[in-house]
């Protein structure tokens, strides 16, 4: 996508003649925030995930943890083997191997294997492993919001801003030692006896620690898009953006002098803003039906639609409009 000679964009901009916006993919760009940001517990990661891998991979050993798991009742239905393409799919995989936990000691134990793995033992282990799939989780949710389809970039930018604010909120449930987001994490703490919660401190001060480095890591990856943020303000609300926080360094293939003329007409014109204030009614409505019936629909349709709707005298507004609306937020269909 990026190459600098052979790349999509690259390749595109020479094809259109005219430079463009470029942005990375919003859901590549979250994985790797957690990616990056959760690289202190890669010693947590790469057990588990042989674990994982040596339960699920091998049919004998498949087949005896199956058997074992019915004999204990257990409610799940087996591990999720960790697949390696898809960060974020460790999420799963690691709720499935806590809620098996039990399960996975006796196992290992039948099996004369516990010993290769005394991490499985050791309390101040199983907090990071605890937390770690608290905080999977979250990321998930996340990752499941983004990949529901018919969002425009406007809509995936307010779900990355509602995350980022509520990475101050998982911190700061560390510090006060609430968990109240971090269950996994909450239950274990509460089973410590006196001498364990004597070495609770240290790890909460890592939890903390990384929490910072999320958040460091979402300002960071996102800063591109906080700078298109006026930009893209301008798609629903034409009516009362400032010309001067547009910034249009990047569209200067559009005639910029026409454009502020035609923004001033526009707004003053109360017939075209009344049709945006319709429009943004609709997709209220359209947002609403989405949250309460789960039903997803084209929100970009109907913003198309309206400034389709525009006439040509602000082709200058239509031109800047399509530009933003037709930027590709996410490879995740490709």
């Amino acid at each position: 996508m990026v190459g600098k000679k052979n790349g999509f964009i690259f390749l595109f901009k020479t094809d259109v003649g005219n430079s463009i916006l470029e942005c990375h993919c919003i859901i590549h760009q979250q994985a790797l925030c957690a990616k990056s940001g959760l690289t202190s517990l890669d010693n947590v990661i790469t057990l588990v995930t042989k674990i994982v891998n040596l339960l699920s991979s091998q049919a004998l050993n498949k087949r005896k943890l199956d058997a074992l798991l019915d004999e204990v009742n257990s409610v799940c239905n087996g591990l999720i083997m960790y697949n390696n393409v898809r960060w974020l799919s460790r999420g799963n995989v690691f709720q499935r191997f806590v809620d098996f936990l039990e399960e996975i000691r006796l196992f290992l134990q039948n099996e004369s294997k516990i010993e290769q793995y005394p991490q499985l033992m050791d309390i101040m282990w199983l907090l990071k492993l605890m937390f770690f799939t608290d905080i999977c989780q979250h990321f998930n949710e996340l990752n499941i919001k983004l990949q529901d389809p018919n969002k425009t970039v406007i809509v995936m930018m307010d779900l990355i801003r509602a995350f980022e604010a509520k990475l101050y909120v998982f911190r700061n449930d560390i510090i006060t030692k609430n968990y109240k987001y971090f269950p996994n994490l909450k239950k274990n703490i509460k089973d410590l006896d006196a001498q364990e919660k004597r070495n609770e401190e240290k790890v909460i001060d890592d939890f903390i620690s990384i929490m910072y480095s999320l958040i460091k890591e979402f300002s960071a990856r996102f800063s591109q898009y906080k700078e298109l943020s006026e930009k893209f303000k301008f798609i629903m609300y034409p009516g009362v953006i400032s010309f001067d926080k547009l910034n249009l360094s990047q569209f200067d293939w559009l005639e910029i002098e026409e454009l502020e003329m035609q923004l001033i007409d526009f707004q003053s014109s109360s017939i075209w803003i009344q049709k945006f204030i319709e429009t943004r009614k609709k997709l209220e409505l359209i947002e609403a039906e989405r949250l309460t019936s789960n039903i997803s629909k084209n929100t970009s349709n109907e913003i198309l639609e309206t400034w389709n709707s525009i006439p040509d005298a602000f082709d200058c507004l239509k031109k800047l409009a399509y530009a933003i609306l037709t930027i590709f937020s996410s490879t995740y269909a490709c």
